[in-house]
């Protein structure tokens, strides 16, 4: 068989019906094949690189296959698969926090802060956005502090600080714990009863200086600070000194009544009663005695006891004894007077004649 010499003629050893070479290495994934494994709606790319076909999404990589081609001399060919190109993982959640906080710290919008309110330290944590109202009255269950508007309008909220009048609903706790002294109108008492009020709340209460009494609070607080700052107004110093607080009963005249009230008497406090402590002094002499009779006489003789009980509580009473029908009483006369014995036994449910 003559040797080929190149020549036009010379049959192609290439298969019949093969096609090119550079048009043979085409993928084995079909279309169809490519869309059914990556998903309708899912943006994916088939990549043929070095006779590997890939189809890939989002996070998602199909196993590459090797693609088989034909050579020129119509060998079947096997290209070799490179290593896959694993995409990088994302990171997890965790991963792409921050790292966990050290125990016991706080947020960064939170403070630890040491309120002192009307002479005491209280320890809280506030939110840095947290006013002085919220805090006193949602976390610290106190009720010093009334609030009308929240919008630092009204006053009602006022509070004073270091001598200072301010509004409760629009300063910041998280400020306030550096030592300043916060009071509210639980600090102007001093005792229990009337003769423990302090001479603003005093004043307010006899010269009627409220209404609905949500503002009364705020008043008393801001007269406290003007007083403080100058004890002796004049009525427009007083009008002037008050004049962030809003009275919607309009009770102004009597406010400023009392301002005027509680100025003169903290200039010219009264005299305190005297107190006395332990047992009363010894009496001297002897004791008086009166005889009444029962309007209702007892029913038994023994009920005197019960009716002795019952005056002996009263100052100057040594004692009651007696029957059913009759009751003498030995009392002092510079402590009580037959008047007032009398008004004891009708208290006492026991009248007599």
């Amino acid at each position: 068989m003559p040797d080929n010499d190149g020549s036009a003629n010379e049959q192609s050893t290439q298969p019949v019906g093969a096609e090119p070479a550079e048009e043979s290495a085409r993928p084995v994934v079909t279309r169809r094949d490519f869309i059914a494994g990556a998903g309708l709606g899912v943006a994916a790319t088939a990549i043929v690189a070095g006779g590997v076909a890939v189809a890939t999404r989002q996070n998602v990589q199909t196993t590459p296959q090797p693609v088989v081609q034909t050579n020129a001399g119509g060998a079947v060919v096997q290209a070799p698969a490179p290593a896959p190109n694993v995409a990088a993982q994302p990171q997890t959640q965790g991963q792409s926090q921050a790292q966990p906080q050290a125990q016991g710290a706080l947020p960064l919008h939170m403070r630890r802060v040491t309120l002192n309110i009307d002479g005491i330290n209280r320890d809280v944590v506030v939110d840095v956005r947290e006013s002085l109202w919220a805090t006193t009255t949602q976390k610290l269950g106190l009720n010093g502090i009334n609030l009308g508007c929240d919008r630092a309008q009204c006053g009602a909220c006022t509070v004073v600080i270091d001598g200072r009048a301010v509004n409760g609903c629009s300063v910041y706790s998280a400020r306030l714990g550096r030592g300043q002294k916060i009071q509210t109108v639980a600090s102007l008492q001093t005792g229990p009863g009337v003769e423990g009020l302090h001479p603003i709340q005093r004043a307010f209460w006899m010269q009627g200086g409220f209404q609905c009494g949500i503002c009364t609070r705020g008043f008393m607080m801001s007269s406290y600070a003007l007083l403080t700052a100058n004890p002796s107004p004049t009525r427009q110093q007083i009008a002037e000194g008050l004049s962030g607080n809003i009275c919607r009963c309009g009770e102004y005249v009597k406010v400023y009544d009392a301002v005027e009230a509680a100025a003169a008497e903290m200039k010219n406090p009264p005299a305190q009663p005297q107190v006395l402590i332990g047992p009363p002094p010894p009496h001297t002499g002897n004791p008086a005695t009166a005889s009444y009779q029962f309007v209702n006489p007892l029913g038994s003789d023994e009920f005197i006891g019960e009716v002795n009980n019952a005056l002996v509580l009263i100052d100057g009473v040594n004692g009651v004894s007696g029957n059913a029908t009759t009751a003498t009483v030995s009392y002092w006369p510079d402590q009580v007077n037959e008047d007032q014995i009398r008004k004891a036994f009708s208290d006492a449910g026991y009248p007599v004649k």
